[in-house]
C-alpha cells in the first residue's frame, strides 16, 4: 500500500518537475508494485496441495514469479537508459528542490517496504525477488537524491538523465543474480550451493556401491532440492533385504550431507567381480 501511494507522488512529482531520475524511479516503483502482487499470488499457488496433474503441486510458480520480476526489471531500465541518451542531448530544467524532497520520501518507503521483506528473503526466490526490486529501487531513490542536490546547489540538468543512466546500471547489476537463480531452477540446473562430482564420489564411496549413473539433481524451487539415480552395487549383493538397507544409507547420506530430502534411488547388481564381503553379510543377514 506503501509503494502504490508513492508510485502516484512520484508520477506527479517527475511530471512537475520535469525529473527523468524521479520518472525513472517511479517506473521502477511500477514493478515495484506488480511484483508485491505477483509474490502474494504465488506465494498462495504454491500452497496449493499436489494433484495427478502436477504432482509437485504449484512450488514452481514462485520461481516464474520471480523470473517475471526480473525480466520487467531489465525492460524497464532498456527504456530508462533510452530516455536518459535523449536527454542527455537536450536536457531539461528541473525543479531541484522538489526533487530532493520527493526523492528523499521516496528512499524512507523502499527502505521500510524492504526491511518487511528482509526475513524471508533467503528461503524462498520469490520474496528475494520482490525483496530485490524494493533494494534496486532504494538505489534509485539514492540517485534521485544526489542529482536533486547538485541541479540545486549547481543549477547543472544535465545530472538528471546521467543519475537515471546510472540508476538503470544498479538496477542491472542487482537483478543479475535474481534472473540468474531462477533460470537455472527453471532449466534443472544443478543448484549451485552443490557440486555434482562431490554428491557422485560420495554415494560411490559408500559400502557395496560400484558406480552410480544416471545421476540427476535439480530444484523444483527454492530450498527444495530432487535426486535421482541409479546405484550399482556388488555382483554378490542379490539379498533384497540388503538392498533395502544400502537405499536407506544412500539415502542418509545424501539428507545429512547435501540436505537433500527429496530422493529416487534405483538399485542395480554390477558385473563387477564379487569380493565376498557382501555375501558374507547376506548370508549373516538370513541366519539372523
Amino acid at each position: 500500500m506503501i509503494n502504490l501511494v508513492f508510485l502516484i507522488v512520484e508520477v506527479a512529482g517527475g511530471i512537475i518537475t520535469h525529473s527523468l531520475a524521479l520518472l525513472a524511479d517511479a517506473g521502477h516503483m511500477l514493478t515495484d508494485v506488480a511484483a508485491l502482487m505477483l509474490a502474494l499470488i504465488v506465494a498462495r499457488l504454491a500452497m496449493r496441495p499436489a494433484t495427478p496433474e502436477r504432482t509437485f503441486g504449484l512450488l514452481r510458480a514462485e520461481v516464474l514469479g520471480a523470473f517475471v520480476n526480473g525480466a520487467t526489471l531489465v525492460l524497464i531500465v532498456g527504456l530508462i537508459l533510452r530516455e536518459a541518451w535523449l536527454r542527455l542531448g537536450q536536457p531539461q530544467a528541473v525543479d531541484g528542490p522538489l526533487m530532493l524532497v520527493i526523492a528523499f520520501l521516496g528512499l524512507l518507503a523502499n527502505l521500510g517496504s524492504a526491511y518487511v521483506l528482509a526475513g524471508g528473503r533467503e528461503s524462498n526466490v520469490n520474496v528475494q525477488g520482490a525483496f530485490m526490486h524494493m533494494v534496486a529501487d532504494a538505489l534509485g531513490s539514492v540517485g534521485a537524491i544526489i542529482a536533486g542536490a547538485v541541479i540545486w546547489a549547481t543549477g547543472w540538468y544535465p545530472i538528471d538523465p546521467i543519475a537515471s543512466a546510472v540508476i538503470g546500471v544498479l538496477i542491472l547489476w542487482s537483478t543479475w543474480g535474481l534472473l540468474k537463480g531462477t533460470l537455472n531452477i527453471l532449466l534443472e540446473a544443478t543448484p549451485e550451493n552443490i557440486k555434482y562430482e562431490e554428491v557422485k564420489a560420495a554415494l560411490e564411496g559408500m559400502e557395496h556401491i560400484e558406480e552410480v549413473h544416471d545421476l540427476h539433481i535439480w530444484t523444483i524451487t527454492s530450498g527444495v532440492p530432487v535426486l535421482s539415480a541409479h546405484l550399482s552395487l556388488s555382483s554378490c549383493c542379490c539379498d533384497q533385504n540388503h538392498w533395502q538397507e544400502c537405499m536407506s544409507k544412500a539415502k542418509d547420506l545424501l539428507k545429512t550431507r547435501f540436505g537433500i530430502t527429496h530422493t529416487t534411488l534405483q538399485v542395480e547388481t554390477s558385473d563387477a567381480e564379487c569380493e565376498g564381503e557382501c555375501r558374507l553379510i547376506e548370508d549373516s543377514n538370513n541366519k539372523r
